[in-house]
């Protein structure tokens, strides 16, 4: 069936085609890096990291899209007919499902949480004072 198409027609859409994941995510961080390398005076190139990198922002949800499309799930997904439109705006970071989680958790586990996060620095305080204790002793 995709052979039947024209020659052209396929180089063209091989073109337009998002680039490989990696390829961009490794495009992303080096526009993000040289963003933030670059001295304030530099403005007109660090206005150019930043367009670029909001475009290789965009060349990485496409290529996340694809991936995901041609993933089990994506195929079960589209066999379903439910769209996955969605994905394109949604982006979720580390950041926001530990923040989602944190708040529901209840309060008392949370308050517990802290109780042993300060007793565990309060060991450590302590036995960093005694082994400074006790190389002041030697010494």
């Amino acid at each position: 069936m995709r052979s039947d198409l024209d020659p052209d027609l396929l180089l063209i859409e091989s073109m337009l085609a998002p680039p490989p994941l990696d390829d961009a995510r490794r495009s992303l961080d080096y526009w993000r890096g040289r963003g933030k390398t670059l001295p304030l005076y530099r403005r007109a190139a660090r206005r150019e990291a930043s367009e670029m990198a909001a475009r290789w922002e965009e060349r990485v949800r496409a290529a996340e899209l694809v991936r995901f499309e041609t993933s089990p799930v994506g195929r079960l997904m589209t066999a379903l007919g439910i769209p996955t439109d969605w994905l394109r705006w949604v982006r979720v970071g580390k950041r926001a499902l530990l923040l989602l989680a944190w708040t529901l958790v209840p309060w008392r586990l949370k308050l517990f949480a802290g109780g042993l996060a300060a007793a565990g620095l309060l060991v450590a305080l302590g036995s960093v004072t005694a082994l400074l204790l006790v190389i002041a002793q030697l010494s």
